[in-house]
């Protein structure tokens, strides 16, 4: 009864927890890319490879452990065949050169068998195994890559739909200001303080941003529909998203990234091509071995029985039994230099895998490096934005006060906010940089975290 009860307890454990997962909405960006990692599709895939690669090994290593098979036939002739003998053989008074038509056997057989085998010695099955061991590996290193990449498109889409609803905010106030502006200046228009060229600049100012905010509101459906996919949820699912961009921000200027050494070991992409040369360089074993002999070992049981009738399951019927023992062994001995071809392929295949280990990694220091100064660059261009969006400010209320005093127009005004809303995205923009850039660089650098 304790183990039905601890039994009952954990299975409700999981029931509750898979609820809660399928109805948890709200997500940090930490939680978004664990949610993905769980239940994106490329990772699950990727995940059955692995076990597949495992099935894989065992499949190859099996072939070195005994092998039986069994078989059993029956046989049932509808016209026996006919054999001619020398009619002497039973009448030692016939005529020479005659011969006497006979049947042989019964007209009804079965036999069965079942046979034993043992591969004792075969090049090609040790190099085998060791490929069906690699072939693991890769699969492997396939899942990490895959990982690497999900997270970074997480953490992509989570940025993207971070940017729209920041910029669906600003430019909800940006119409409201300029919706009040409008409404002021019309009064100023009506009381002959303006001119109506002022007033329409207003308009056409309003009628521009409300036309922006309606495509920004049509591109956060489909930035929620795109952070869903990538997460493995489904596209019209309910999503809220728990971290702001300035807390992401924060989280992503990770000065000590910067003095964090490279190793190409540690990349995912090198350990790949590494892989890639070893498989390679077994191919060309492989295409050795074929030149050594194979020795395997055998034992084979049977039984056969006779009759006229279908009897072979009485308990009268005789069986005959024979047994075989026997060792076999197959030398390659010419192949028309067929196989001499397929070695100076695998040699230049290993060749060229080796070569790619070396490009690989000039590759991969160069992409640290680009990687390292776009993400150092990126704190450069958020101070530089964060300054410029400041002074944008600056100016735009100036000149809405020179406006508002009649020492400045419309024209001024109208620039001075355009700069501005620039600015904002700019700002925005060099955020979701940072955020973006650090984990390109993790990436190449191989952190898992």
């Amino acid at each position: 009864m304790k183990k039905m009860k601890k039994l009952y307890i954990i299975i409700s454990f999981f029931v509750i927890g898979t609820l809660q997962a399928q109805s948890q909405t709200s997500f940090t960006l930490q939680q978004a890319v664990d949610f993905a990692m769980r239940n994106n599709a490329s990772i699950r895939k990727a995940e059955n490879n692995i076990i597949k690669a495992q099935k894989k090994v065992w499949e190859t290593t099996s072939m070195g452990f005994p092998q039986i098979d069994a078989n059993a036939s029956y046989q049932k002739y509808i016209e026996q065949p006919v054999q001619l003998m020398p009619a002497r053989i039973m009448d030692p008074t016939a005529p020479a050169g005659t011969y006497v038509p006979v049947k042989f056997g019964t007209e009804q057989n079965m036999k069965w068998t079942a046979t034993l085998t043992q591969l004792i010695f075969s090049g090609s099955y040790l190099v085998g195994l060791q490929s069906s061991k690699t072939y693991k590996k890769i699969s492997e290193n396939a899942l990490i890559k895959t990982r690497q990449k999900i997270k970074e498109a997480v953490v992509n889409a989570y940025g993207n739909a971070l940017l729209t609803d920041e910029s669906i905010q600003i430019m909800q106030k940006n119409i409201q200001t300029v919706e009040n502006n409008l409404f002021e200046v019309q009064q100023m228009y009506e009381n002959g303080l303006v001119e109506q060229t002022d007033v329409e600049q207003l308009q056409i100012t309003l009628s521009n941003l409300q036309n922006q905010l309606d495509y920004l509101q049509r591109m956060k459906k489909v930035a929620y529909e795109m952070l869903n996919y990538t997460m493995g949820r489904d596209t019209g699912a309910s999503l809220e998203l728990a971290d702001d961009i300035e807390k992401l921000k924060d989280q992503s200027m990770n000065l000590s990234l910067l003095k964090k050494s490279f190793s190409p070991e540690q990349n995912i992409d090198y350990l790949i091509a590494k892989n890639q040369e070893k498989a390679t360089g077994l191919q060309l074993k492989l295409q050795k071995s074929k030149a050594l002999p194979t020795l395997a070992a055998f034992v084979n049981y049977g039984q056969n029985a006779y009759n006229n009738e279908f009897k072979f399951f009485d308990g009268e019927q005789n069986w005959y039994t024979q047994s075989i023992l026997g060792l076999s062994i197959n030398i390659p001995l010419f192949s028309s230099w067929g196989r001499q071809a397929k070695l100076r392929q695998a040699q230049l295949d290993f060749e060229n895998a080796r070569t790619g280990v070396e490009e690989k990694e000039k590759e991969l220091r160069l992409q640290y490096d680009r990687a390292k100064n776009e993400y150092e660059h990126s704190f450069k261009n958020y101070e530089i934005a964060k300054e410029n969006l400041k002074l944008a400010e600056k100016i735009e209320h100036k000149e809405q006060v020179k406006f508002t005093e009649g020492i400045g127009n419309s024209f001024q005004l109208n620039q001075a906010r355009m700069q501005l809303y620039q600015t904002q995205q700019q700002y925005l923009q060099s955020i979701i940089d940072i955020i973006n850039k650090k984990v390109a660089l993790e990436n190449i650098l191989g952190m898992d975290e």
